[in-house]
């Protein structure tokens, strides 16, 4: 029984020796990427997914902050696209922008609203 015992856990320790499987190729697909970023639709519906979560938005806040962020998104992807400003103008636009953004969401937000936003944004800061 014991030798029986002793067989089949030498033939376990070695079965996964040889199952085991390293990719060692080297050229095109050694460094692969598969990585690919989502959609902008997908991030501002899980962007207003998370403000209806965590703020509790009503039907019209949440019609308000949809409209917003896809403004923002695009005036943001104008700056960053554009070849007439530099790396740290364009910088200076976009926090610009983000503070833009922040005053007009909590134009809409009572004041219960607004200390969780702010809060997430410390956080997001951090």
């Amino acid at each position: 029984m014991v030798k029986l015992l002793a067989i089949c856990l030498f033939f376990s320790l070695f079965s996964n020796d040889l199952n085991a499987q390293v990719d060692r190729r080297i050229g095109q697909g050694q460094y692969k990427n598969d990585y690919t970023p989502p959609k902008k639709e997908e991030m501002i519906e899980k962007t207003l997914e998370i403000f209806k979560e965590k703020l509790n938005l009503d039907p019209f806040q949440e019609a308000v902050v949809k409209n917003l962020l896809k403004d923002n998104d695009a005036k943001s992807n104008e700056i960053i696209e554009s070849n007439a400003y530099s790396n740290i103008e364009k910088n200076n636009m976009l926090n610009d922008l983000a503070e833009k953004f922040t005053n007009e969401i909590q134009k809409i937000l009572n004041p219960e609203q607004k200390e969780t936003y702010l809060a997430l944004i410390k956080k997001k800061k951090k």
